[in-house]
């Protein structure tokens, strides 16, 4: 069986940008994501399929940081109205959509993928949101539908020239720009990565901050409240009480074409 895994929002407001202004411009947004989930569905051969959406609200990561995402542009107007609409619309056409009220979809993406790969379901997340590439391994990939490129452990190594399992280290380093997320003041991804082909991890180089040069030792000494705040913030969590049992995911193929 597998599971593929729709990052909603990030999908809609993609092709919602790209489709013509004006007063079709949400139905055309409905039948291009309908359709690029299907061909998506298709290729990867999915059983099960899940549209994750999220709703506007404050999360764990805002209380423990409230200037988690600062300044990132704000949905559309004209999208936030229909938004019930777009999702009553693909109910109708047969795709389950999950929203957790206080969880990032995010979040609700990594547990579900994580829990359908240990029972033993392959899972590819559609998103091009790159966080998600922290939880590839042998059963889940990451698919970015517009460039079409999917992200397996090899791709990732090629990509970040790292494994899975050390980008939330890398970010803690290098901060993340996307999310408004601090790092490390003065280490940039070149001497991230160095450090970790180095060290290996954060916990290890926080505690070898002896075998360092003089300024990547007082940089971290500054810093690294900061470096272990972002890493909190960029890990996905793999705990959101989700109460879904598979059957409810069940993929009915859709023959559709994009207009």
């Amino acid at each position: 069986m597998r599971l593929l895994i729709v990052d909603a929002m990030n999908l809609i407001r993609r092709i919602y940008a790209a489709a013509p202004q004006g007063d079709l411009q949400i139905e055309a947004t409905q039948s291009r994501c309908l359709s690029a989930i299907a061909r998506n569905a298709e290729q990867f051969q999915a059983s099960h399929v899940a549209m994750v959406f999220e709703q506007k609200c404050q999360t764990w990561r805002h209380q423990l940081y409230p200037d988690y995402k600062l300044n990132r542009p704000p949905m559309p107007e004209a999208l936030q109205q229909k938004l019930e609409q777009v999702t009553q619309y693909f109910h109708q056409n047969g795709l389950p959509c999950i929203d957790m009220a206080g969880w990032e979809a995010d979040d609700v993406i990594a547990t579900l993928a994580n829990k359908a790969a240990f029972a033993g379901l392959d899972v590819m997340i559609l998103s091009t949101d790159k966080g998600f590439c922290q939880l590839v391994n042998g059963r889940i990939q990451v698919r970015n539908h517009f460039d079409r490129f999917s992200y397996n452990e090899l791709m990732v190594e090629q990509k970040f020239a790292l494994q899975p399992q050390q980008l939330v280290d890398y970010w803690a380093l290098t901060g993340d720009s996307t999310n408004h997320l601090p790092g490390v003041a003065g280490i940039g991804p070149k001497t991230a990565g160095h450090l970790l082909d180095q060290f290996g991890s954060l916990d290890q180089l926080l505690v070898c901050l002896d075998q360092l040069d003089t300024k990547q030792q007082q940089r971290l000494e500054q810093h690294w409240r900061d470096a272990i705040l972002t890493r909190i913030l960029a890990s996905l969590r793999l705990d959101v009480p989700l109460g879904i049992n598979l059957s409810d995911l069940r993929w009915q193929n859709h023959q559709t074409t994009e207009r």
